[in-house]
């Protein structure tokens, strides 16, 4: 009799010992399941993030090599025709009643300036250099235009090849535009390389 009561105990503590590590093992199983969700979403999310990133980087790397090649034409351009025809640029240079005094220097460092910013821009090391100073040089021939449209009582062009047929309004629009490219390559081409060094950091 004690030996049955005995036998009956022990199969009473084994089934209730059975259910506790059963149940114990679905609440872990549970929390796994809880734990691993967050972080498939957290992939995910990530994923996602790093897609649209990367469509981004696309879209900027793409408006900038836009934007350069238009510099790049342009100085390339001007510069070539400027050194063929040196002579007459640098008398109609002479003439201009601001820079008359500078003439010389201007007619002799602008052609190569050109050419060198040019080059600064095809190169993807040194291209955002090119773009400040794309940007500064465009604006100070705006800048320059503006002034003799309102203050000059001559206005001798010293530009070269098809760009000399303009009129002098057409200069302004034609240079202002260049200037808001140029400034839209320095602002999106900065953001990349910041973008560009932060993930060489991680």
């Amino acid at each position: 009799m004690i030996a049955l009561i005995h036998h009956q105990l022990c199969d009473g503590c084994f089934c209730k010992v059975k259910q506790v590590i059963t149940s114990k093992s679905i609440i872990m199983n549970r929390g796994s399941i809880a734990q691993a969700m967050p972080k498939k979403t957290l992939l995910a999310r990530t994923g996602n993030a790093i897609m649209k990133m990367g469509r981004g980087l696309t879209r900027r790397n793409t408006i900038v090599e836009i934007i350069s090649a238009l510099l790049i034409i342009l100085f390339v351009y001007t510069g070539i025709n400027k050194l063929m025809d040196f002579n007459n640029m640098k008398f109609q240079m002479g003439r201009s009643p601001f820079i008359q005094n500078y003439s010389s220097f201007i007619a002799y460092t602008m052609p190569p300036g050109e050419l060198l910013i040019a080059l600064a821009l095809i190169i993807k090391k040194t291209r955002l250099i090119g773009l400040y100073a794309s940007f500064a040089l465009m604006f100070l021939f705006t800048g320059y235009i503006w002034l003799m449209l309102n203050y000059a009582y001559d206005l001798p062009c010293s530009c070269g090849g098809v760009l000399a047929q303009m009129s002098w309004q057409d200069h302004l629009v034609f240079n202002s535009a260049f200037t808001v490219l140029a400034l839209v390559g320095v602002i999106l081409h900065a953001k990349q390389v910041q973008v560009e060094k932060n993930e060489s950091a991680i």
